[in-house]
């Protein structure tokens, strides 16, 4: 709970920041803040609302809240790109110095091959399978830590999934890899799987 409050008010700070500078929407405008608070409220429900609660009873509500995480908060966060509202939020001696370090060379290096389609398709892929592996998959269930641990890997792997569609795809090929990440995802649905 309190990553998901420290985010929304660094956020909220951060465009409220600019805003009193440069002029409300402006810098950040009022549909990606729109964006991150519908993303934002989506992951909320997902992770503290009574689903939380009946998705560790109920297999069909586990997946529910996988969905939400990965299909509905990840690609709405990612079209809000907070990073300049959460720059905003730092104190103005920092905010350079902290926006550089994403551009030394093995970071960026590094986000450049993430970022490629393929690449982001096929991590996101391993992340959603490995988790489902039964032994574990029932130390999801057994453990809140390694519950929390499933969620991040889920939530971190469909943002940087969704930013490689969005930001580094056309729309014929993003919507390839959206199939056939429902096709392989859909077979762990299959009866007999977690047998």
């Amino acid at each position: 709970m309190t990553p998901l409050l420290l985010s929304v008010a660094v956020s909220s700070g951060g465009a409220l920041r600019l805003w009193l500078r440069a002029g409300f929407g402006r810098g950040i405008g009022l549909w990606r803040a729109a964006a991150y608070a519908a993303g934002w409220l989506a992951l909320a429900a997902a992770l503290l609302s009574p689903l939380h609660w009946l998705g560790e009873r109920l297999f069909t509500l586990h997946m529910v809240e996988h969905e939400i995480v990965m299909v509905i908060s990840a690609p709405l966060l990612v079209l809000a790109r907070p990073a300049g509202a959460f720059a905003w939020a730092l104190p103005a001696g920092l905010r350079r110095p902290v926006l550089q370090v994403g551009r030394v060379w093995p970071l960026r290096r590094g986000w450049a091959f993430l970022t490629v389609p393929l690449v982001a398709t096929l991590v996101h892929g391993l992340a959603i399978w490995i988790w489902h592996m039964p032994p574990l998959f029932d130390a999801t269930v057994q453990h809140v830590g390694i519950h929390r641990l499933q969620h991040l890997s889920f939530l971190l792997s469909a943002l940087l999934f969704w930013w490689a569609l969005i930001r580094r795809c056309g729309p014929g090929p993003a919507a390839l890899h959206v199939v056939v990440t429902m096709m392989h995802t859909g077979l762990l649905t299959l009866p007999g799987h977690f047998d």
